[in-house]
């Protein structure tokens, strides 16, 4: 017996372009159950059908995209969302994100793309646009080059003997130090950081080539 299609529920207040979704998708095998076009019609509709992916645009009338996300989201933390939206910002596929979607893809992109990212976000795997991921890989690294650079030489110099395992003691004989005086230089360097965690800058260092992982293990902090 062959399974039932992948269900789909379409979010967007633009009833041309969810007609143009419903067709794309109907001809590559989905079952579109429902279209909406704001972000509450969406939430009742959603609770209704139960679809297996809700492809949701973020700028509607009313409440945005993005609340809607979230109240889905807190019924069904199950819930497969692929966000179809004309913003590429960064901070939105974040937000998007961490509030509960499994997917994001700008309008523009190409048809075979859409239909990829709808069948991996009903597979239950995580998808990005190439050029978004691309965008939030930078923006971390920028975001981590800021910070290290910071600290001052001092809390450099702690940042990276403390990440290659070393006490407060040692790292007091090294530098010439008090105790009491690398242990503050630490306290800053970890602020700065942003982080309470001896892994943090374990993976830190790692991540801009002060020390080489010599391990596959996974490390609790």
């Amino acid at each position: 017996m062959s399974s039932s299609p992948t269900s789909v529920l379409l979010i967007d207040d633009h009833a041309i372009l969810r007609e143009g979704y419903q067709r794309l998708l109907e001809s590559a095998g989905f079952d579109v159950i429902g279209q909406e076009g704001t972000a509450d019609e969406g939430y009742q509709a959603f609770i209704k059908l139960n679809p297996d992916v809700c492809i949701v645009d973020l700028t509607m009338p009313g409440k945005s995209g993005l609340e809607c996300i979230n109240r889905i989201c807190l019924h069904n933390k199950h819930a497969r969302i692929l966000v179809s939206s004309m913003h590429d910002e960064t901070t939105l596929v974040m937000r998007a994100i961490e509030l509960g979607a499994k997917g994001y893809i700008t309008k523009s992109c190409a048809s075979d793309m859409f239909i990829e990212a709808v069948k991996s976000v009903a597979d239950k795997t995580h998808f990005l646009a190439p050029d978004i991921a691309q965008s939030i890989a930078m923006e971390k690294y920028m975001k981590t080059d800021q910070k290290i650079n910071s600290l001052s030489n001092q809390e450099f110099a702690i940042f990276n003997m403390v990440a290659k395992g070393m006490t407060i003691e040692e790292i007091s004989k090294s530098l010439s130090l008090a105790p009491k005086t690398v242990s503050n230089y630490k306290t800053n360097m970890m602020r700065k950081l942003e982080t309470t965690k001896l892994i943090d800058i374990i993976f830190l260092a790692q991540k801009i080539g002060l020390i080489t992982p010599q391990t596959d293990d996974v490390f609790d902090a």
